[in-house]
Parts: structure tokens; sequence; C-alpha cells
């Protein structure tokens, strides 16, 4: 007999992992606002470090789209899995998860980016679609790389 209890929690984690997938795609295609809008809850809360602090779903995806024209224009955004903590029913969870990236300012400057996201992330019971609720980046290094980046080789014989 399948425990459906557990079977919940199982596909509730998968989920949350997508999520977070999701959320690492949506950065990387621009930002996309297209991509990002349906990743947050309407009353969504993103707080960026020191730097920003966004309210709504549709804001945080106007803003954190618009940061290609302020911040940086272009990344890589590497997230470890969630550590999730469920709730009872698997309707509501924490996650914590760790990013590295490397990025490219507005200035052409190259960047390297170490942090940890907090989270806390609901089911929409409509849709059975996962959403943040709220999301806190916690960046540890932002550090300039002198060298920046190059292009891809055109063969293993050109590395």
């Amino acid at each position: 007999m399948i425990d459906s209890n557990r079977l919940a929690r199982l596909e509730a984690r998968f989920a949350i992992n997508d999520l977070v997938t999701d959320l690492a795609l949506a950065f990387d295609a621009g930002p996309s606002r297209d991509l990002l809008i349906p990743l947050f809850t309407d009353d969504a809360v993103f707080v960026i470090d020191q730097f920003d602090k966004l309210i709504g779903g549709k804001e945080i995806a106007i803003g954190v789209s618009a940061n290609s024209g302020r911040g940086f224009k272009w990344g890589l955004h590497y997230f470890l899995p969630p550590k999730t903590t469920l709730n009872e029913n698997a309707t509501s969870a924490d996650a914590t998860f760790y990013f590295w990236g490397i990025t490219t300012s507005v200035r052409d400057r190259a960047y390297w980016i170490g942090a940890h996201y907090t989270s806390h992330v609901l089911r929409d019971p409509d849709s059975e679609r996962w959403q943040f609720k709220y999301l806190e980046l916690h960046a540890e290094v932002i550090s300039h790389y002198a060298q920046g980046w190059t292009k891809k080789p055109a063969s293993f014989d050109d590395v």
C-alpha cells in the first residue's frame, strides 16, 4: 500500500527543487520577467542582501529584470539543491540553498558571487504550483575577477 502522505512529501520536495532550478533559469535568461512572474506569490517579498527589497510578485519580476540595466547584465547561477523543511501537510516549506555564480556587470566587469538564499515557499491549492512567498539573498562573496571572462575556444585543440 502506498503511503499518500509520504508520496505527497516526496512530490513536494521534487517540486521545490524544480522551483529553485526555474529561478536560476529565469535569472540566466535575461533575467526574464515572464519566467520570474509565476515563481512568486502576488504578495511575495524578495530581499536582495543590502541592495534592495522588492514586494509583490510582478514587482519582483520587473525589478529583477531591470537589474540587467543597472547591476549585472549577464550571469550563470549554480544553485545547490535546497535543504527543505516541509510543514506537516506538505503545503508550505522553508528552503535554504547555496548559490555560486559568475556574472558580468553593466560596466563589463567580471565577478564571482558566492551566496545562500533563505526562502519560504507555498503550494497554490488551485494550480498545485509551488511559489516563493519570501526569498532572501545573503551574499557572502562578490569578488571582481580582473582577468575577465574569455570566449569559449572553437575546439579543444585551442585550450
